[in-house]
């Protein structure tokens, strides 16, 4: 068989391929991590490679023998660190147990010995199945359009988790036979490809997925038994539900928000008494995807942007900026906004109509729009700030629904929950000065870090837990957004700035 010789950092390794195959077939094959946001369709120019020192799309390039592949060691990265300190939990259970945070983009496993609840190790790293689509509408796709597509995809996910599971068994000078349990949150469809589930009834209404796992049993993995977390709806997952239980809110009398946004923004809003919670399309730009000069929160992405006399920016890991990640797109667009850049419309200004003293950072896309010059690598268009409006504005809209149907206003609630790894880094008064969040909401906004491995990590080591998650379902009144009229008039109203 025919093979390419790809080279990253100082290794180089021999890949071979088959007649016809392009580069990002083969590359995913054999392991390596090439970002496709679009799903290998050529549209976001983020698998772009060196072929024999020239760029090139993966995607639309056709594998040829004894071509030279250079790939940046970025490609498997450091994700950002979550800095949530996990619940205290009694624990109950003999040998070990395993927690999952089976994210669309980042996947993270805590090993635990369960007679002491001590925590052994931990491992994470970006999702395998990044090169199949960046969102899981373009990984549904994938299980649609591919002969073996959910197999290819759910192997792809088993074996990361098993290579996690071997890393911090090692890192803990233990065996896999001690492995009691891995117990796995994620949100739908992730956790239906896991458990090679079809998915294709999640793409399309009424949305109805397979199972909502009430028994949580999966197929086991390497001969340990899977317990997935419980969900509520097609896009509102088992990292919810698991992220409810470790956040505690239907503990607390006093009005919370719940939010993770991602790919995906899921919200609940609620207290002791219930919650109504719903999902919204945020689209990839709050992971760094869709965006021009985009890129996750790895070596090299800029994370946060001010403006005193000069833009400051923090990377990533240090160095000179390679992109941009989510939290740092919404710190630019908001100074932006503040200089006079950027109007309420979201019209990126060309120099001639910019404030003088920010006409240098600015050219002309030749379309009468600005691009903005960051730093020599990092650049803003007209196309990016749209893609943030639509983003910030679906998750806007979906707040002032669940206000509107709990007959509320954002003075009522009592304290914003943001989960995630993009939650857990924005600027709050950057993200309300954007309008994602009430300015009513600017001084309760309180950052979770990874609320979903922290209730995974909860179920791993209290058997307890488990009574108490299943009730969250039952407590939880799910909104479908899609096709309602106050979610549409909330949408459009929420676009400016």
């Amino acid at each position: 068989m025919s093979s390419i010789q790809v080279q990253q950092g100082a290794k180089i390794t021999p890949v071979p391929f088959e007649a016809g195959e392009t580069l990002l077939s083969a590359l995913r094959r054999a392991g390596y991590s090439i970002p496709a946001a679009c799903g290998g369709k050529g549209r976001c120019g983020k698998c772009r490679v060196k072929v024999n020192g020239v760029p090139r799309l993966a995607c639309k390039t056709k594998a040829q023998d004894g071509d030279w592949i250079d790939l940046p060691e970025t490609m498997r990265g450091v994700i950002l660190t979550d800095t949530l300190t996990l619940p205290k939990v009694q624990a109950d259970r003999s040998g070990l147990g395993a927690a999952v945070d089976l994210g669309t983009t980042t996947v993270a496993l805590r090993l635990f010995d369960r007679a002491d609840g001590k925590l052994l190790a931990q491992a994470q790293d970006w999702n395998a199945q990044a090169p199949y689509g960046a969102d899981v509408i373009s990984r549904i796709q994938h299980t649609m359009e591919a002969s073996d597509g959910l197999g290819e995809l759910s192997r792809c996910i088993r074996a990361q988790t098993e290579t996690l599971l071997g890393q911090t068994l090692s890192a803990a000078g233990r065996k896999l036979d001690e492995v009691k349990e891995l117990v796995i949150a994620g949100n739908t469809v992730m956790q239906h490809i896991f458990d090679g589930r079809e998915v294709a009834s999640i793409a399309r209404a009424p949305f109805q997925p397979e199972t909502l796992f009430e028994d949580g049993t999966g197929e086991p993995l390497s001969g340990i038994p899977v317990q997935f977390a419980p969900c509520i709806a097609g896009y509102v997952g088992g990292d919810i539900t698991a992220g409810l239980l470790a956040d505690g809110l239907f503990v607390q009398p006093e009005l919370r928000l719940f939010l993770d946004i991602g790919t995906n923004g899921e919200m609940a809003l609620g207290n002791e008494s219930g919650a109504l919670c719903c999902a919204v399309a945020s689209g990839p730009a709050f992971e760094g995807a869709g965006i021009s000069c985009g890129m996750p929160g790895i070596t090299g992405a800029v994370s946060h942007v001010s403006y005193d006399r000069g833009f400051l920016c923090d990377i990533v890991g240090g160095g000179e900026a390679k992109g941009i990640c989510g939290s740092g797109l919404v710190d630019l667009v908001a100074v932006l906004l503040e200089r006079g850049v950027i109007d309420e419309s979201g019209r990126l200004l060309p120099p001639q109509d910019a404030p003088e003293d920010m006409r240098r950072y600015l050219t002309e896309d030749g379309q009468g729009n600005g691009v903005f010059h960051l730093t020599k690598a990092v650049s803003l268009t007209a196309r990016d700030v749209r893609n943030l409006q639509l983003a910030k504005a679906a998750v806007a809209g979906g707040i002032r629904v669940l206000l509107e149907q709990r007959g509320v206003t954002a003075d009522d609630i009592a304290s914003v929950e943001l989960a995630g790894g993009f939650g857990n880094y924005l600027s709050p008064e950057n993200v309300v000065r954007i309008g994602m969040l009430p300015r009513a909401c600017l001084s309760k906004i309180r950052p979770l870090g990874n609320a979903a491995l922290a209730g995974a990590s909860m179920l791993a080591l209290d058997g307890e837990n488990w009574r108490k998650l299943a009730e969250i379902p039952e407590k939880c009144r799910y909104l479908e957004l899609s096709g309602r009229d106050d979610f549409s008039r909330a949408f459009t109203d929420s676009l400016t700035f």
